[in-house]
């Protein structure tokens, strides 16, 4: 097997990096790969040497963001419960504030039923790791004793991570409703912002 080009890398990179911000303005289904072969100024046969079909595009883009969460989530385990909710909520905000895009995982469960079995797969596991850090979260909160909440750690995680799905969706009307919801989700628990 010849070794990969650093050419042929960086235009991986490229197509990954268009390919990412067409599908968290746009949606999966909403981009083809003419889109990304004008933006990268290539003729569409450029993109199939790389990914010769959408869906291997869309599982290395889910994969690409698996590992950028697991770094993310290795990156700020040191610190306690409260800096991890506010690091989360931060990550929300990083999304909203790059064109009003959408986080990964709230564009992939919106279209998921219409997305190829191989990127449901990669989908369903990506969001069950973000699902997982916000139980964690909440978990450890309560443990050690700075966070109150009412019901299960598992629940307010949920609750957590459903609160800002949805309100990077209704940001894109309403900019202001995800300070609304960090805040809201801070009361629930019983914490003060920093």
């Amino acid at each position: 097997m010849k070794p990969v080009s650093n050419t042929s890398k960086d235009t991986q990179k490229r197509i990954l990096d268009i390919a990412e911000q067409l599908l968290l303005t746009r949606g999966f289904n909403a981009f083809s790969y003419q889109h990304i072969s004008s933006a990268l100024g290539v003729r569409n046969a450029a993109i199939h040497y790389h990914f010769p079909r959408k869906t291997d595009l869309g599982v290395a883009l889910v994969q690409r963001y698996r590992r950028r969460f697991g770094r993310f989530m290795e990156a700020h385990s040191a610190l306690d419960p409260l800096q991890q909710l506010e690091r989360y909520f931060e990550l929300t905000d990083a999304y909203f504030h790059q064109d009003e895009q959408i986080c990964p995982s709230g564009i992939l469960t919106t279209e998921f039923h219409t997305l190829p079995e191989e990127i449901q797969q990669e989908a369903s596991a990506f969001i069950t790791e973000m699902r997982d850090w916000a139980k964690t979260i909440a978990r450890r909160g309560r443990e050690e004793g700075v966070m109150a909440y009412q019901g299960s750690p598992d629940a307010m995680g949920e609750l957590m991570f459903a609160a800002l799905q949805g309100g990077l969706q209704l940001a894109r009307i309403d900019a202001g409703i995800l300070d609304v919801i960090k805040q809201q989700i801070r009361d629930l628990l019983k914490v003060e912002k920093p």
